[in-house]
């Protein structure tokens, strides 16, 4: 478990917080009446499991790079393990890679089609996450992703570090994974070597990971085996200025996975003047430093300002109700009214005409209108895809090739979809919360897409049957270039005068033209077999997807109205029992009014110190999403209902 506290110097004190808003939660919820404020026991598990996301979560490091570039190499560097994951061999497409902390060196295969995790040994890796390098055929088809553990130090910090498909190749579809995953990273890193500056693929890919992320870290690798590194690193600078210049100032860093390894080797032999020479002249103490220490912090910062943001959400309601209560032991009486009023706006939302719910259906096909139209612009950049490969193809290795680029842009497709589904449920959760002053509950926005089956076993490409062998076909071939072997033995004999060779030139011109309608008549065949293929593999993503978004939605929908039903009659419970202790206070005698405000006053105090340091270390960590944590909290009233209008 990756241990926070040496990621963000305030990670401590937020911990204490929540331990302490739990603990008072959880009191709350054992009394019976709450003095009158019913409490029920799931803000405090709500509480709890924000301290456990905090405890467990590790900033995400997708690492980039185009073949043969070092970039496993780096890895294994930088935990520190050598020849762990595969280097000569490339990542099959559609196998993420995930490597995080753990006591002991783990490897778990998440398969696909719902089949339970396989444990693994480490030292069997490439046999589930990588191509077989003859066939170029992934070794196991059923593998969706590699989960690795191992006890690093860099990765003990607060790191994980995520090789996806798009590593090995930044080209059509492969990319497109890569872009889809960096949605769900902290940080890129991105590899090159000293041999050659960046390519286009390359800084076309930047320029569209600008979209997405906004900390990206450079590595520039094999500084041993490239003398030139740094003039090959100052041109880079300089392309990234011109094409990619949001990048232009991202740091970069030249490193040796070769020193690195030896510094680790003179380690464990107990070497340590080697160890410490190899390590400085490989480079990978500041970029470790980096990885470690700025980025792993503000991920933590993140983690951290959402615990305190939903800390606060949580107290904040039991604070103002306990703010009431002391109004209605102090026999205010303009208190009455004001509980009537909110128990009557509670009463407009439960109405089956209320606003809320035409907003709800109107988000709801906004929400699938745009999941269906990014799902097919994404499956025509699919289709486009192929036709390009396909027309751009001039030989058998199609048949090979594109069945790879195509399974990886449906991968991407997917992960596109399924982060566009979060983010737009998440952004539907917070408008029904915003109109209703209620919360739909994280359980609702944690909703997601999923994944139709035959995804996991898509079509194949299937060759068509010919017959290129025997008399018939070679007469087949020969007869369209008689008239060509004719005609080039006829010039030849007028030019020479002699026999052998116009006969020479006639066969030889019907030989060649036979051979080039032999290999285009393949060609043809093979092409018409990929689209064919490419046909298929949009026909299932068609048939399959758009009614799971529909589904997903109209889910989502459900359970949202569900939840604000639930919130609304739960709310108007307390009110009620508000308005019934009011009028019990109203009769009620001074000496035992006195005695009841002095525990209203402790428990309000108690609230109101644990809202105060929640704001205080909201505004201390500094990280632009503890904004919301830190201002104060709006009112948790629902805004009022329009009368409905007359029939």
């Amino acid at each position: 478990m990756t241990d926070i506290h040496h990621t963000h110097p305030r990670a401590a004190e937020v911990l204490r917080l929540v331990a302490d808003a739990a603990v008072l939660l959880d009191r709350a919820a054992r009394s019976e009446a709450a003095d009158g404020v019913p409490v029920s026991p799931e803000p405090a598990a709500t509480v709890r499991a924000e301290a456990a996301r905090i405890r467990s979560g590790a900033a995400s490091l997708v690492v980039v790079g185009e073949k043969k570039r070092g970039k496993s190499s780096l890895i294994n560097a930088l935990i520190g393990q050598r020849g762990l994951l595969p280097v000569e061999v490339d990542v099959a497409t559609g196998v993420h890679l995930v490597v995080r902390h753990a006591d002991r060196p783990t490897a778990v295969a998440h398969l696909t089609g719902g089949s339970a995790p396989l444990t693994i040994d480490p030292a069997d890796i490439a046999e589930y996450a990588a191509v077989d390098p003859v066939t170029q055929t992934a070794r196991r088809d059923d593998v969706h992703h590699v989960e690795v553990g191992v006890p690093a130090p860099v990765l003990a910090s607060g790191l994980t570090l995520v090789d996806t498909p798009g590593v090995g190749g930044l080209v059509a579809g492969h990319a497109r994974i890569t872009m889809a995953t960096l949605s769900q990273a902290d940080a890129l890193v991105f590899v090159v070597n000293g041999s050659s500056e960046l390519t286009a693929s390359e800084l076309r890919f930047l320029e569209r990971a600008t979209e997405r992320i906004a900390e990206v870290v450079f590595v520039l690798t094999q500084t041993d085996k490239y003398r030139e590194w740094p003039a090959v690193l100052e041109r880079n600078r300089a392309l990234l200025a011109e094409h990619a210049p949001r990048y232009a100032a991202a740091p970069w860093f030249p490193v040796s996975s070769r020193a690195k390894e030896d510094a680790d080797a003179a380690t464990a032999a107990g070497d340590r003047e080697t160890a410490a020479r190899r390590m400085e002249a490989s480079g990978f103490g500041p970029l470790i430093e980096a990885l470690s220490g700025r980025i792993a912090e503000e991920a933590a910062g993140l983690r951290l300002a959402n615990a305190l943001h939903v800390t606060l959400s949580v107290l904040a309601p039991l604070a103002a109700a306990q703010e009431r209560r002391l109004r209605s032991l102090a026999q205010d009486p303009t208190l009455q009214d004001e509980v009537r009023g909110h128990r009557d706006a509670l009463r407009a939302l439960q109405r089956s005409d209320a606003t809320w719910r035409g907003n709800l259906r109107q988000a709801s096909r906004e929400l699938e209108r745009r999941l269906r139209v990014g799902f097919q612009r994404n499956v025509n950049d699919l289709r486009q895809l192929a036709e390009e490969k396909i027309a751009a193809s001039s030989g058998p290795d199609l048949a090979g090739e594109l069945p790879r680029d195509l399974e990886a842009g449906v991968e991407a497709i997917w992960l596109d979809l399924d982060n566009a589904t979060r983010e737009g449920v998440a952004r539907l959760v917070a408008l029904m919360e915003h109109q209703c002053r209620l919360d739909a509950g994280p359980a609702v926005a944690e909703l997601a897409l999923a994944r139709p089956e035959r995804l996991d076993a898509l079509p194949t490409l299937v060759s068509t049957g010919h017959d290129n062998r025997g008399a018939l076909a070679l007469v087949e071939r020969v007869m369209p270039a008689w008239g060509a072997g004719g005609l080039a033995a006829t010039v030849t004999a007028l030019a020479t005068g002699g026999v052998l060779l116009p006969l020479a030139a006639g066969f030889g011109m019907i030989a060649l033209l036979s051979n080039r309608r032999k290999r285009r008549t393949d060609l043809g065949r093979v092409r018409g077999d990929a689209m064919r293929y490419a046909h298929r593999l949009v026909a299932e993503l068609t048939t399959e997807i758009p009614p799971e978004i529909t589904r997903t939605v109209d889910d989502v929908g459900e359970r949202i109205a569900e939840r604000i039903a639930d919130q609304v009659s739960a709310q108007r419970a307390i009110l009620e029992g508000e308005l019934e202790e009011l009028q019990r206070n109203l009769a009620a005698g001074r000496e035992q009014l006195a005695k009841e405000r002095e525990s209203a006053r402790r428990r309000s105090a108690i609230l109101g110190e644990l809202i105060a340091r929640g704001r205080d270390l909201a505004a201390a960590i500094g990280h632009p999403a503890a904004a919301a944590a830190a201002a104060p909290p709006t009112a948790s009233e629902p805004e009022p209902e329009p009368a409905p209008e007359p029939a």
